[in-house]
This record gives C-alpha cells, structure tokens and sequence, in this order.
C-alpha cells in the first residue's frame, strides 16, 4: 500500500511540474510577443541627420581657441557628441578615440563635442578627447547639436569628403580601417 500511495504521489507531483511548466512556457511566449509588438510599434528617432545629409551651418570654437564650421568637417573623417550625464557615452568614448587617433589625418580630422553644462564637467571627457580629435564643449541645444539634429548621446558619425554623412551606426563609426 505504501507503495502504490508513494507512486500516485510520485504521479500527482509529476503532473503538476508539466501544468507548471507549460504555464510558464506560455507566459514567456506571451511575454515575448508582447515586447517584439512594443518595440515595433516604438519607432525610435535618429540620432542625428541621416546618411548623405550635410550638417545645417554652425560656428563654435574648440577648446584650444579654434574657430570651426561646417566647411572645415570636408574632406571626411569622425564627429562624435558626448555627454558626462550618459551612461552609454563611458562604453563609447574610448572606442571613439581609438578610431580617431588612426585617422591618417590626425585629430584635425575628428570631432568631438562634448555636451555639459559647465566645462568643469566636462573636463574628464575633454583630457581623454582632446590628444585625438577637435574639441568643442556646449550646451545642450548649442549650435553643433542643433546643426547636427542630436536627439541623444552618443551620437556619432563618419564624414564623407564633402562633409556629409555616410553612416551614423556606432559600430561602424569606431571600426578602425586596416592599412595594408
């Protein structure tokens, strides 16, 4: 007697696990159905003027006193917008560096922007930018930004040689070309 009781136990117990198991099978299905219609549905906005777009015309002036406009980003290169309130901006920088200091052109032929408040909040990006690239420090809303349409940080893009944007997707803006 003991054992059939321990066997239909052994059933019951079994049974339910399988009704569980299926339950949450069905839930995570859901849950998944529910996330792919939520991210269709939520359409993101660019970063930045899009591929084949050249920037609105601007004037700022980098943190070393050089004047810059829209007419000194032709002959290509790297533009990058950072702030020190982003989270994502710490993964991304030091990827940008790198691909900027492997421009053959030097850093007169990267940009970096880095969007705070106040320059003394800006002054780690600034040191760990300014050996690779152009540095300008802005408000938001400041005329790189506007002349850029930034919608978020970081925002970055490759240059072509007229100044206008070939890609702004990160992954391929920090690929460091191979010089055979």
């Amino acid at each position: 007697m003991l054992v059939v009781t321990a066997t239909l136990l052994c059933v019951a117990m079994t049974a339910l696990n399988l009704v569980l198991s299926l339950g949450v099978v069905r839930r995570l299905r859901d849950h998944n159905d529910r996330l792919t219609a939520l991210e269709k549905a939520e359409s993101r906005p660019d970063p930045m003027i899009g591929p084949g777009t050249r920037p609105a015309a601007f004037a700022a002036t980098t943190v070393d006193a050089e004047p810059i406009t829209e007419a000194g980003l032709a002959g290509g290169g790297l533009v990058g917008f950072f702030s020190p309130t982003c989270g994502s901006c710490e993964e991304w920088l030091p990827q940008f560096a790198a691909a900027a200091g492997a421009l053959p052109g030097g850093p007169r032929q990267a940009l970096a922007v880095v969007v705070a408040e106040t320059e003394t909040e800006a002054a780690d990006m600034v040191s760990r930018l300014r050996d690779v690239a152009m540095v300008v420090v802005e408000k938001d809303g400041g005329p790189l930004s506007t002349a850029f349409k930034i919608s978020g940080y970081p925002a970055m893009c490759r240059l072509n040689d007229d100044g206008s944007v070939a890609t702004f997707k990160p992954a391929d803006v920090v690929t460091v070309p191979v010089v055979a």
